[in-house]
């Protein structure tokens, strides 16, 4: 069952509380344990070699956006395919991540590191990966890069999976400037069989106590075999030991492993793609948010015993499901005239929590994507806020509308509750149906829902309406067309009503007639920030009617809705 508000605007947002059976959902789950959702795959970026990639191209095709008075400050042109492919690092999809930090944003994709200046957007430095770990004290990167700002620290910190992929590597800042010298550490993220293993996915949150690094963890049976899902780890290390006076170590580290087994009935469900949970609040810390293995929910749990000096007293709490119900995601739609209507989709990805979830004034704000009823086949973004001592759910909202996909959303949360999520969205109509990215505003309310500040706002379109990476213009595509995997929103640390979102757009076709003379592929990816000022935003006089009649429903069945819990 779903209670569901009245429409808003077109890019629509539907408030949901979904009051399903909470026994018969855990029956399911435990019907299910033996087999892990199938989607939950092995995620290398693939390289890519088509004539034309090395372009004349400096730094984008498209010129800065400024607005002077609405909430859209800036935007400007990250780290695109053609970067990457200067340094011969040309991979798809570009994991596009960043934070901002005192003066400079930091963006990262796999193949191309660049640092601007966040005021203006200018680009101050272009690296490939190999050499930003290689000036850093590794050899090699192989991507799923995630970058983040310690502002307690004034230190930016970096992580991928390294020359060896059953590897973690770690770079820290010497100071707060990201062009300014670093120091880094490794340490073995999954060692499996002994061959061919990968800690795949890796995922990065911080806290006052301590750094979260999730990985999914494959490898393959014999030597030269096919990677299969092993389970997960989820190390945690202590804030002393990243930020320390010399360079950061692994020092009274704690990593938590959980194996899974296809022909095993009593798998633990500790979640997929493990995200740990970000906070400013000294008196909160040791949370994690997760996809659940086996049924479409999140799952939530603490990570008990943590100082700031060790986590080798560190233990996991019991898990704690959502109660959400939705149906994994489909692949998403585009205007398609250069190839058939059937190629012309991309590969959404699918339920994971992919971006940084953050506790703010007790809660806990995460993103997925999700087809809500399946008959629909259309992606949104759903928006899920916890009880950040409970864990119990107190709101569930959906954002999209009919016709169009919405997918890759991430989140940012500032000390007053304002929310702003950004996404891509895309859909069938010639007109508006290109890839774009997008973003939303809303204020959290006093029972832990989410009111509509102001439209939806495109913050970038795609410069064509049929990506298809991989292959030659105006042929069906090569593989699947991966879009992703994700996205970010961080908070600058200067200026509490400032969000940096970097999302990912489709550039111009790699030929001639897009500029790139010898080229004969498709379009490439480029990747879009752009800067949201929420001062002064106004909730929209339709969303107070919203607010009205929906909150006391929301906040009856989140009233009877405790998460139940199953012991590990």
């Amino acid at each position: 069952m779903q209670l569901q508000a009245h429409r808003a605007h077109p890019g629509t947002l539907k408030s949901v509380s979904v009051a399903c059976a909470m026994a018969l959902m855990f029956a399911s789950a435990a019907s299910h344990a033996q087999v892990a959702k199938p989607y939950f795959e092995f995620k290398k970026p693939g390289m890519v070699q088509i004539p034309g990639d090395l372009s004349l191209d400096t730094n984008g095709a498209s010129a800065p956006v400024i607005n002077a008075t609405g909430m859209y400050k800036l935007g400007f042109e990250g780290v695109s395919q053609y970067d990457g492919a200067t340094f011969a690092r040309n991979f798809i999809p570009p994991d596009t991540i960043g934070a901002v930090g005192g003066t400079q944003y930091m963006s990262t994709t796999n193949g191309a590191y660049a640092v601007f200046d966040k005021n203006t957007g200018a680009r101050t430095s272009l690296v490939s990966d190999v050499a930003f770990w290689a000036a850093a004290g590794q050899t090699g990167a192989n991507g799923d890069t995630r970058v983040m700002y310690n502002a307690d620290a004034s230190r930016w910190v970096v992580i991928a999976f390294g020359a060896s992929a059953s590897d973690i590597q770690i770079a820290v800042s010497d100071t707060d400037n990201a062009l300014g010298t670093w120091k880094s550490t490794k340490f073995t993220g999954y060692s499996g069989f002994g061959f061919g293993s990968t800690a795949d996915y890796p995922t990065l949150a911080m806290d006052k106590n301590a750094v979260y690094i999730g990985t999914n963890n494959f490898a393959p049976a014999t030597s030269g075999g096919t990677n299969s899902f092993r389970g997960t780890t989820l190390n945690v290390i202590p804030m002393a030991s990243l930020f320390n006076a010399g360079a950061p170590t692994t020092t009274n580290f704690q990593q938590f492993v959980t194996p899974y087994d296809s022909a095993s009935s009593t798998n633990v469900d500790r979640g997929f793609a493990i995200q740990g949970v970000n906070s400013n609040s000294a008196g909160s810390t040791g949370k994690v948010v997760a996809s659940s293995l086996f049924i479409t929910d999140n799952l939530a749990y603490t990570v008990g015993g943590l100082s700031t000096t060790s986590a080798t007293a560190a233990t996991l709490g019991p898990v704690t499901f959502a109660g959400t119900s939705a149906n994994s995601p489909v692949a998403a739609r585009q205007p398609s005239v250069a190839i058939p209507a059937n190629q012309a989709i991309v590969a959404a990805g699918d339920e994971r929590t992919s971006s940084s979830v953050y506790e703010v004034n007790g809660r806990i704000y995460a993103v997925t994507t999700v087809d809500p009823t399946g008959g629909a086949a259309e992606d949104r973004i759903r928006v899920t806020i916890l009880d950040a001592a409970t864990f119990a759910t107190l709101s569930v909202t959906d954002i999209g509308d009919a016709g169009y996909d919405y997918y890759q959303g991430s989140i940012g949360v500032n000390s007053t509750g304002k929310v702003v999520v950004g996404y891509n969205r895309s859909g069938l109509d010639p007109a508006t149906g290109k890839i774009s990215f997008m973003a939303r505003v809303f204020d959290t309310t006093g029972t832990g829902s989410l009111l509509a500040v102001g439209d939806e706002m495109l913050l970038k379109e795609s410069l064509t309406d049929d990506y298809h990476n991989g292959s030659l213009f105006g042929a069906a595509s090569v593989g699947r067309q991966r879009w992703g995997d994700y996205s970010s929103v961080s908070l600058d640390p200067t200026n509490d009503n400032q969000f940096y979102l970097i999302g990912e757009f489709a550039r111009e076709y790699n030929n001639a007639a897009g500029g790139h003379p010898g080229g004969t592929g498709g379009s490439r990816w480029g990747t879009w920030v752009a800067v949201i000022d929420v001062a002064a935003a106004v909730p929209e006089p339709s969303t107070y009617f919203l607010m009205v009649m929906g909150l006391g429903a929301v906040g009856f069945l989140a009233r009877r809705r405790q998460g139940a819990a199953l012991n590990a």
